[in-house]
């Protein structure tokens, strides 16, 4: 079997498993992909108190504290199906008048159950949920899935085989974070991915003058998309920019490294200047972020300047933590630090300067929200901060496990998609700790988030679901198409 069809197969599969753990939560992203795409707007006025991100600005009207770059992303496929989620939307909503009425939402967090009926009068939960949906089943999941080509990619770059390079995009689509957060849309995840695509473009010389020149402007073109998406984008513009330029210095002759490195300034220069635009229209100045005019809307964005402060107790939440820590959530990450010492033992399929680049993604990211206060209501959601680092952090992880025994690396890859897989069924949010998810499911059997989240609501919809319904119906469906996209047209099967 061909790379290319190897590829094309592990991306269809990973977008079919990532969509059967589509996750509900309509998060702040969300309602600028709705003002883009419904009414060519920045503006969220007719959101307001819906979300406690939205706040009012004199002058300009209502926005949300965070950079638009997901939603901007998001809102094209949106724009694409928004006329057959309106004709549903219309058909099934039944807004309501009094709260409370018929609007029974069995959740035991009461924020949710309030948010429910607030969008139950409108006549919006239908079309939220609608809108959620579409934004993860075409954006989140080819984006997700398109990453861990990249990845298989990268492996093959470093002259492994097919089959070695697939189970590696495997480990990393399915044994890491990355499963659980692509659930739903997430600037998080939006920025590892461009992040790692851009540095991969950049990394991989094997190509002429001409195509170089476009590797580097799109490679440009997506680190700057990180910074769209997030100021935490910033890390990835400049460490990115700064790997460009050294690359580019390897060129013979000079100059042409030079022209390399300024098609990926050209490249960066687009969507930086989209966020300035942004930013002038929503706020009245091209430079400072949304954060700037956000209100105290909690009580840590009181803390420092507008909530950015050190904080050593962050450190080691981001790392450690029950709930949200990077290396309880993925302990298989550990292995990346044993990347340098197999350099220095001359055993490293990865040249220094690489492995220095993708640490210093990760402490970069530490660093950067170890100052954020607003990083304590991290577990909200489940851990995200520091998922942008993720990619950098599993290619040098995918180093030291190529230089396993194979035993002991098949135990690993098991043991990491299993935990990973729990997290994206029984989602550790709220309260509820990484550990608890693998015991629930041990205890429960597999689980779909939006399967619970449709037999929470069912008493409007569908009341049969009341009592739940099994997920393995599903998961058996989806065993029988990732079947047939390995099956159909293959040649053979790579091996392992």
């Amino acid at each position: 079997m061909s790379a290319r069809s190897i590829q094309i197969r592990l991306f269809l599969t990973c977008w079919i498993i990532f969509v059967l753990h589509f996750a509900t939560d309509f998060v702040r992203e969300h309602y600028l992909v709705l003002s883009i795409a419904e009414d060519c707007s920045f503006r969220l006025d007719k959101y307001v108190g819906l979300h406690a991100d939205i706040f009012v600005t004199p002058g300009h009207g209502a926005h949300h504290a965070g950079n638009p770059g997901a939603s901007m992303v998001a809102a094209l496929p949106y724009f694409i199906f928004m006329p057959a989620v309106n004709r549903i939307s219309n058909l099934f909503s039944r807004p309501q008048t009094t709260e409370g009425e018929n609007a029974v939402y069995r959740d035991p967090i009461a924020a949710r159950v309030q948010f429910y009926h607030k969008v139950r009068q409108r006549g919006l939960d239908i079309k939220f949920g609608l809108v959620a949906m579409v934004t993860m089943v075409f954006c989140m999941a080819p984006l997700t899935a398109l990453s861990a080509v990249f990845m298989f990619r990268a492996i093959r770059f470093l002259g492994q085989s097919n089959g070695i390079s697939l189970g590696i995009a495997i480990l990393y689509a399915f044994g890491t974070p990355i499963c659980f957060r692509t659930g739903y849309l997430n600037h998080n995840l939006m920025l590892g991915t461009f992040g790692f695509i851009a540095f991969f473009l950049i990394w991989q010389r094997d190509a002429g003058a001409d195509s170089l020149k476009q590797r580097y402007a799109i490679a440009g073109f997506l680190a700057g998309l990180a910074f769209l998406c997030d100021y935490s984008g910033l890390i990835t513009l400049v460490l990115l920019g700064a790997y460009a330029a050294l690359k580019g210095a390897d060129a013979e002759p000079a100059p042409q490294g030079v022209r390399l490195w300024s098609w990926f300034v050209l490249g960066a220069a687009i969507p930086v200047g989209l966020l300035w635009l942004y930013q002038w229209r929503s706020f009245g100045h091209p430079f400072y972020p949304p954060q700037h005019f956000m209100p105290a809307i909690n009580r840590y964005t009181g803390l420092g300047y507008k909530g950015i402060a050190w904080s050593r107790e962050l450190f080691w939440m981001l790392l450690f933590d029950s709930r949200v820590g990077l290396f309880i959530a993925s302990p298989i990450l550990l292995l990346s630090f044993v990347s340098p010492v197999l350099y220095f033992r001359r055993k490293s399929l990865i040249p220094f300067r690489e492995i220095i680049l993708c640490l210093l993604f990760f402490f970069c990211f530490l660093i950067f929200f170890s100052c954020v206060q607003y990083t304590r209501l991290q577990w909200i959601t489940g851990i995200r901060y520091l998922i942008p680092a993720v990619p950098f952090l599993f290619l040098l992880t995918a180093n030291v496990m190529l230089r396993l025994p194979r035993i002991p690396a098949y135990v690993l890859m098991v043991v990491a998609i299993l935990q990973s897989w729990c997290m994206a069924m029984v989602r550790p949010d709220e309260g509820v700790t990484i550990v608890e998810s693998v015991v629930t499911f041990f205890q429960k059997g597999p689980q779909l988030p939006w399967l619970d989240t449709l037999s929470r609501m069912s008493h409007e919809y569908i009341p049969f679901l009341a009592n739940g319904v099994s997920a393995l119906p599903f998961f058996l469906f989806a065993a029988l198409l990732v079947f047939f996209v390995w099956r159909v047209g293959r040649e053979t099967v790579p091996k392992l």
